[in-house]
């Protein structure tokens, strides 16, 4: 017995195919059921049978199997705690981030920082940008993840670290809205259609400059969940504005469900995606590591 015949079982049994187990652990089919018919040999029992339904345990098999599952994870819980003392990557990390990246590049980042760095323990929070600042200050999180102007600075002690992405804003109509044949859209036009508000802080202020001005929009609901807000435009009840980045590869914008239009103002500009951290971190290279994952 040894762990590679450990973890084949562990991966027929998620897979429910040896065909697919052998796949993914890039080794050849027959290599792979003679491996696990040594092993049931060695134990005495037969851990799976084959049938159209696919491979599945049998009922020894459905005792041994979770014990299989436990030593595995005990040999990596070994294997993440002696990588954690040759590391000086160290310690726990808490992250605040604005939706819009908490969405698009906060789980494959984390999911890559997890894989090479099991040891620390990492909590994300979603928030908005002011309340994500103050958080900063007060030093109750390591990184904050939000959106800046441009010329935008902070306070010395506050460092300001580019993420490399930025996004501009886009109205999003229905399919086939007479609003999609212009080429451009100013915010006075849309003040006639039924408007759909993504309840941000940052839209709130930019909506108001404008409404100051021009007078109120027609809000017919509000909503902090993007993918609400998406559907709720799709079904035609009413017209959005929101990041073009929260829109990549939207499902709705790539079946042409809905359509996105370039905005005036006060949303014609760029915001630049950066990580802030404060100065006097004591986790620093720690910080700078997850980072680094962050603009990969």
């Amino acid at each position: 017995m040894n762990f590679e015949q450990l973890a084949y079982v562990k991966k027929i049994y998620e897979t429910e195919s040896i065909v697919h187990a052998a796949a993914a652990k890039h080794i050849s089919q027959s290599a792979m059921s003679q491996s696990i018919a040594n092993l049931e040999s060695e134990l005495g029992y037969k851990i799976f049978d084959r049938s159209r339904q696919g491979t599945l345990p049998t009922e020894i098999g459905k005792k041994i199997i979770p014990l299989i599952i436990d030593i595995l994870e005990a040999q990596a819980l070994l294997i993440s705690e002696v990588d954690a003392m040759h590391s000086n990557i160290t310690g726990a990390l808490k992250i605040a981030t604005i939706p819009t990246l908490f969405n698009k590049i906060i789980p494959k980042a984390l999911s890559s920082f997890k894989k090479d760095y099991p040891h620390i323990e990492v909590e994300v929070v979603e928030s908005d940008r002011d309340q994500i600042i103050q958080m900063l200050e007060h030093n109750e999180i390591d990184i904050g993840l939000i959106g800046k102007t441009e010329s935008e600075t902070f306070e010395k002690h506050i460092v300001s670290n580019p993420l490399n992405i930025s996004t501009n804003f886009r109205l999003i109509v229905p399919k086939k809205s007479k609003l999609s044949l212009q080429k451009a859209v100013e915010m006075e036009t849309i003040q006639q259609y039924p408007f759909v508000l993504y309840d941000r802080n940052f839209y709130h202020h930019n909506f108001k400059q404008f409404e100051d001005e021009n007078g109120p929009l027609k809000i017919v609901f509000r909503t902090n969940n993007p993918s609400v807000l998406i559907k709720t435009v799709s079904e035609g009840l009413g017209v959005s504005i929101v990041s073009s980045l929260m829109l990549e590869d939207d499902p709705y914008i790539l079946n042409g469900l809905i359509e996105m239009l370039p905005i005036g103002a006060p949303f014609d500009y760029y915001i630049y995606f950066t990580a802030v951290t404060h100065v006097d971190r004591t986790n620093a290279q720690t910080i700078r590591t997850f980072i680094d994952y962050l603009r990969k």
